[in-house]
This record gives C-alpha cells, structure tokens and sequence, in this order.
C-alpha cells in the first residue's frame, strides 16, 4: 500500500512540476528520435564520446531525468516523493533535526536534507562514504554530519583537478552545462570569511548544498538559470518558499529587504543565476533571487553589492562590498551505483 501510494505521489508531483515555472518540460520528438538510446532526452550538441569512455554511461548522458535502475534516479525519486508529500518545513540544525514523514514534516538544514532526508535513505553505502570521508576534513564537535564544506572537500579530492572524474560512488564535474535534474551543487564559502562572520555575528556558514531541479538554461553568455530545490533560511526567485514580503519598517533590521516573519524557511523550490567562465563553463558565482541581484562571488573576483544580508541583518551587522566575495568554489556531484 505504502509502495502504491509513493508510485501515485510521484506521478502527480511530477505532472504538477511539469506545469511549473521550475518544471521539465519534455520534447515529444526528442524523444521520438531517440528511441532504445537512453532514458535520458539529449541537450545540447553531442558530447565527444571518445574522451568519455572512462567513465560510467550513466554519468555522462545528459538529459531530463535520470534513468531507471541508477543510483543518481533512485536519489532523484526521492527527492520528488518528499517535495510531493511536504506539509510543514522550516530551517533548523541537527540538535532541531525532524523527519516525520507520516505527517510530512521536514526539517532540517541544506546539507541535513541533502544528505539524511534524501541520500541516507536510498543510498545508505553513499551516505557512508560521503560522511566518513568528509570527517576527515572535518572532524569537529559540530560536523555530527555531512556539512556543505564536508560534502564539497570530499568531491574536491575526487577532481584532483580535473574538469570531470569520478569512484565508485560519484561521478564529480565542473561544468555547468552537464547538470542534469537530481544532481548536487555544492558551495563552499571561504575559511577566512567564515572566521570574519563569526567574529562580527558569532555564526557563520560553510556553504550551500543545493540539488538541481531542471536542467541548466542559457540566458547569456556567462550566465544560466537553474531551478533548484534546497533547504534555506530563505527563497529563491519564484520560490515555493516566498510569502508576502513588505519593507521593514523597524530600524533595527537596517536596510534588509523584507521582515523576518515573513520569510518562510526550509525546504522549497526556486530558480538561482550562475555565472561562469566562458572557457569551461565553471561556475565562478551564483545569483541568489533574482537576475539582476547580487553576485555571490569566488573570492578574489569582484562584485558591485554592498549593504546587507539578510542573513546577519537581524543582528545589526553591516557588510562591504567583500561580504559578497565569500565563495571558495562550487563543485557539481552524482551519485554512481556501486558495483
């Protein structure tokens, strides 16, 4: 029973998604034209399969969904069942950790959803190799699991440099273009400017894990939009998240752009800017609402935002234009089943 009614929820949040701003959109004669190639439909210009040949097949078809029978479509079914059967979410840490599926409560931190909600419950082998191997970066009191700079070390090793490479649990890559819907983006922000925000607001971030929604579009020439699902302390732009926001009147919050009651926190579904390097396509900084917002940045690049955050503004912390310039990389990731 429990089986059917996952079966049914799927079809109906997919469908749902599909006539979203954020959902698939599926070409009738792609896939007419590619009949018996994949599960996949293809995007964009054919790859260079001969420089591909080292790498699993699932890893580099590109196309709308993961196939049947990988790993990177079982973490995939996953997230739509929970974005299908979510009733009540906010933005909390481990100790405030909640899943109570029955009810469809979630709660939980990016790299906590990522990681516990969606990877431990598929792919427990996975989730093992991703937390054993990030404590050895990071092995302190509070890194009780996975973080945004575990997930993205670990990753990092794999590279060793490389624009794409892989083990025999993730295919880990660079470019931009061959996100496909199910995949991890992972942000890690710069050790130096997480010391500066815990000395000015006694808390800082690691980073961001994200989990791509649509496939990359193009908008520009440095630029693409993705749809995302994240867990966040706010929305993206056309967010699941986003309630009625007004300026906020006590001066108290500075200059933030809305209240903080009406910020709806935890997970949700929204669209995010990268911005990247037009020789490889890499991503070298992300938008985080809108197309013309601020551009969160590597650091050493330069932005021109200066003001607040929303983040730290409810504490009455005013940021330079380096505030922005906080990203030591940002790393995509899928999970390879095991053989």
């Amino acid at each position: 029973m429990q089986s059917a009614f996952q079966n049914l929820m799927f079809v109906l949040v997919f469908v749902g998604m599909t006539l979203s701003g954020c959902g698939h959109t599926i070409d009738k004669k792609a896939l007419t034209d590619n009949v018996g190639t994949s599960d996949y439909e293809i995007l964009g210009e054919e790859r260079d399969t001969e420089s591909d040949d080292a790498l699993p097949q699932e890893a580099v078809m590109g196309g709308r969904r993961p196939a049947e029978g990988t790993a990177a479509r079982m973490f995939y079914d996953r997230l739509v069942y929970i974005m299908g059967n979510l009733r009540e979410t906010e933005y909390v840490h481990h100790r405030q950790r909640i899943m109570k599926e029955d009810e469809g409560i979630y709660k939980y931190d990016c790299s906590g959803f990522a990681g516990d909600f969606i990877l431990k419950q598929v792919l427990p082998q996975h989730y093992e190799d991703l937390a054993r191997n990030a404590k050895r970066f990071h092995s302190g009191k509070d890194d009780e699991h996975p973080r945004a700079w575990g997930f993205y070390d670990y990753f990092n090793e794999i590279l060793s440099g490389r624009d794409e490479s892989g083990n025999a649990y993730w295919y880990v890559f660079k470019s931009i273009e061959k996100i496909q819907p199910g995949d991890i983006i992972v942000v890690k922000y710069d050790e130096k400017w997480q010391a500066s925000m815990i000395e000015k607001c006694k808390s800082a971030s690691t980073g961001h894990v994200m989990i791509a929604w649509s496939p990359p579009v193009r908008t520009s020439k440095e630029e693409f939009s993705i749809c995302v699902v994240d867990s966040a302390s706010s929305g993206h732009g056309k967010d699941t998240r986003r309630a009625g926001h007004r300026k906020c009147k006590d001066s108290g919050f500075l200059s933030c752009r809305c209240c903080p009651e009406d910020i709806i926190t935890g997970i949700g579904k929204g669209k995010m800017w990268y911005g990247v390097n037009r020789e490889d396509n890499r991503p070298v900084y992300y938008r985080w609402r809108n197309s013309d917002g601020c551009k969160y940045t590597l650091t050493g690049m330069k932005t021109d935002c200066d003001g607040n955050d929303g983040f730290c503004c409810t504490r009455n912390c005013k940021y330079p234009r380096k505030y922005y310039e906080r990203l030591q990389g940002i790393i995509m990731a899928r999970p390879l089943l095991v053989k």
